[in-house]
């Protein structure tokens, strides 16, 4: 039987959360070889993974639709997590974050500040919120950008947003940690 979309979504983040803990308790795994063993056979379940995903995505993309198909694909929020997951979104870091912005322009705009994306490196991204206008709490808009950036570029360790408001740079510099 086929999940809501908004359980599809907490079924994700719970699985992932449970794998997280799981993960986690192998270091409490008194047995040194045990341990190990765990570890390894993780270790060889996600390169299999990873390898099948990476053919899979292969043929998907030489597919006379591939380019339509693999976007599809990465709209989907299960399987563009198990790409990031296995490094094989075919969008980096800053092509998404991109994307997020360029999505969110209109709504942003009409609520009286935008976002611009400063930088990207391999482990965070460096924004700003220009705030002109909006009679929004600054910290309520910097959350919200945070969670949206986030929820694209999961596979950063740090999102740093900058907040100018009306031309004086309040260099209120958030910093999120990805899971």
């Amino acid at each position: 039987m086929p999940a809501e979309v908004g359980t599809e979504t907490t079924t994700l983040e719970k699985a992932l959360h449970r794998l997280e803990t799981l993960t986690a308790t192998l270091d409490h795994v008194a047995d040194p070889v045990a341990r190990e063993a765990a570890r390894e056979l993780l270790e060889l379940m996600l390169d299999l993974h990873g390898l099948a995903l990476a053919r899979m995505t292969s043929v998907a993309a030489r597919a006379e639709n591939g380019p339509a198909l693999t976007e599809a694909l990465i709209a989907d929020p299960h399987v563009c997590a198990i790409l990031l997951l296995h490094g094989l979104h075919p969008h980096d870091a800053k092509a998404r974050l991109r994307q997020a912005i360029e999505r969110m322009h209109p709504q942003w705009d009409e609520r009286g500040f935008r976002v611009d994306l400063l930088s990207v490196g391999t482990a965070s991204a460096r924004v700003c919120l220009y705030k002109n206008g909006s009679a929004e709490p600054t910290d309520e808009l910097r959350q919200e950008v945070e969670q949206v950036l986030a929820d694209v570029a999961p596979d950063l360790d740090d999102i740093f947003v900058e907040v100018e408001v009306a031309g004086s740079v309040a260099a209120a510099a958030s910093v999120l940690y990805a899971e």
